[in-house]
């Protein structure tokens, strides 16, 4: 790979409220490259003519600059970097590290002597919604950031390798901007993410929410993995414990388990839907892992076991990170469609499989053929072997639909 991967998607996104009275707000699991895209972004600035000393940064990634400073004299330090004449381009990144850092942001932010345009970045989803509403309501623009897709990798790492043999190697290591240097380098790859994976539980788990019980909280962990994209309550998680004579724990700690988990976003969860009113089914979740190679800790590296569930995964990444609104369909017989899959107004429902063959083309298709509205609906492929059905699903490959701008 030849220097580092641009990803424009984003550097538009953010240059979209460049100058404006709101706070830049980029969120993503740790490790995904929100910091390579604030640099990105910097040298933009240098490049349309902003003077490197009106860009002020911090990377709070570095524990010494944690311990140097707390909020006020963050503030202080800013302010006196900045010039009254123009606007400053102050960046925080993984600002959570700060104590009461929220003040820091909104002294800079009501600031009248200085012109700032604030940007921030965070690991925990939790940190800018619940603990932020309150004081920066109506004052954000939050940006989400998520790992490399298999069409960024492919074109611009694996650009020898065929499309289906970079799918296999996307699916072993997953998109987390750490990893992508050490594609094809297998002993690298899996050391980086085991030390990704304990940073995020370290940092974003254990000591944000004071877990003292981290045995416990890791066979919840354990079965959750074991479980990707199948339903899953905390009453099923907890009489799996009891029955293994693990541990028991109660329901309103699981939740609150899965909840921080989701929070760090090394998980997600995805509500049930019915057409049957258009109704959102809260009761019902399945969850997806926040990148392939971190869940491949859990599971396994072996990529041809399980195939078919770190397929559907990967179709869920993607889909979040084209900014669909995304749920998995369930019928009153208690059938399921992988994805309903909404963005400007356009339904689509999915099925993702490995192989499509004659043998299990009637189960793929059967729950989609029973839904009588004129959304679209596509099976998604690996490999398939079926002659071309005219009854309105479209057939379509896996690998073609990764690579194509949605």
């Amino acid at each position: 790979m030849n220097g580092e991967i641009k990803r424009t998607k984003y550097l538009e996104k953010i240059l979209e409220w460049k100058d404006t009275h709101f706070i830049k707000v980029l969120t993503g699991i740790r490790r995904c490259g929100k910091s390579t895209i604030i640099n990105q972004y910097q040298e933009h600035l240098k490049n349309i003519g902003v003077d490197e000393k009106q860009i002020i940064y911090y990377d709070f990634n570095d524990y010494r600059l944690v311990k140097k400073y707390d909020w006020e004299k963050l503030v202080n330090e800013i302010e006196s970097k900045s010039d009254s004449t123009k606007t400053n381009y102050v960046f925080l990144d993984e600002i959570q590290e700060i104590n009461n850092f929220e003040k820091c942001i909104i002294t800079l932010f009501e600031n009248k002597k200085y012109k700032y345009d604030i940007y921030i970045t965070g690991s925990n989803s939790h940190m800018f919604s619940e603990e932020l509403a309150t004081l920066f309501t109506g004052r954000t623009k939050k940006i989400k950031i998520f790992p490399f897709t298999f069409k960024e990798v492919k074109e611009n790492v694996l650009t020898s390798m065929s499309e289906y043999d970079a799918l296999f190697e996307y699916l072993k290591y997953g998109g987390l901007g750490v990893i992508v240097p050490f594609y094809k380098e297998y002993r690298k790859a899996v050391m980086v993410l085991h030390e990704t994976l304990e940073d995020i539980l370290t940092k974003d788990i254990f000591l944000r929410y004071k877990i003292k019980t981290r045995n416990d909280f890791e066979k919840i962990i354990d079965f959750t993995f074991s479980q990707l994209s199948n339903r899953i309550s905390a009453t099923k998680l907890g009489n799996y414990l009891k029955s293994k004579n693990e541990v028991v724990v109660s329901k309103s700690t699981i939740l609150r388990f899965l909840k921080w988990m989701c929070n760090s976003m090394i998980l997600d969860n995805v509500l049930f839907y019915n057409t049957k009113g258009k109704e959102k089914l809260i009761t019902r979740m399945k969850y997806y892992a926040g990148d392939l190679g971190i869940a491949n800790i859990y599971k396994s590296f072996d990529v041809n076991i399980d195939t078919g569930y770190r397929l559907e995964n990967l179709v869920y990444l993607e889909l979040i990170a084209n900014e669909y609104e995304v749920f998995t369909f369930l019928d009153n017989s208690e059938n399921e469609v992988d994805f309903v899959a909404i963005k400007d107004n356009k339904t689509t429902y999915i099925q993702v499989c490995k192989d499509l063959n004659e043998d299990n083309y009637q189960r793929e298709s059967k729950t989609l053929l029973k839904i009588k509205d004129n959304h679209e609906k596509i099976i998604l492929f690996l490999n398939n072997s079926v002659s071309f059905k005219n009854d309105g699903i479209k057939q379509v490959s896996l690998t073609k639909w990764l690579l194509t701008e949605k």
